[in-house]
């Protein structure tokens, strides 16, 4: 501390004994000098904090992308378990069931072939189908027999279709093949 009041009391003592001119010109360069200190700290913390906010806004953006993934996520997993339930809801008998729809389609069956199961996917899901064959039938009555169908319980769908109109009495020939699907039992 001692030190310091020895040059503070030199530095006085130097400055007094310039001229005025002289004067004037250090005190100049002094303020010079202090306005480039002053500038040099003003840029500095500016870019400091332009720096905090560009890292802070790419953080924003990445938590951003963070929540629609797991937005997509959790629509991704539940569409999952719906259709697992799906697949575990109903154990539907096909041959039963597709006799069933026909007969109140107002359709008969001439011809049901039973196809062995399969397991699809990962062998996780087991595919049960059937081929049918109709013979002059009616093309509104097929349609509301195939829709019947897709709206039953558990997972059954029309896979095949295949149609040969006759023109002359408006009816045709359909070969379809009708699956259900469910979980393999673990």
């Amino acid at each position: 501390m001692e030190q310091l009041k020895t040059l503070l009391n030199d530095a006085r003592v130097w400055f007094e004994r310039l001229s005025t001119r002289e004067r004037r010109m250090v005190m100049a360069t002094g303020g010079a000098v202090a306005a480039f200190v002053v500038f040099v700290i003003f840029i500095s913390f500016a870019n400091t904090a332009n720096g905090y906010r560009k890292r802070t806004e790419q953080k924003m953006e990445k938590l951003r992308e963070v929540q629609v993934l797991a937005s997509s996520y959790r629509e991704a997993a539940q569409e999952r378990q719906a259709m697992e339930q799906q697949l575990t809801g109903g154990d539907v008998r096909l041959m039963s069931y597709v006799e069933e729809k026909a007969t109140l389609a107002g359709l008969t069956v001439p011809n049901m072939t039973p196809k062995n199961d399969v397991g699809i996917g990962d062998g996780q899901i087991v595919e049960s189908s059937v081929e049918l064959t109709f013979t002059d039938v009616d093309i509104q009555k097929l349609h509301d027999f195939l829709s019947a169908v897709e709206r039953g319980p558990g997972v059954v769908k029309v896979k095949n279709l295949r149609l040969e109109p006759h023109a002359a009495n408006e009816t045709l020939t359909a070969w379809t093949t009708v699956a259900t699907y469910k979980l393999k039992p673990q």
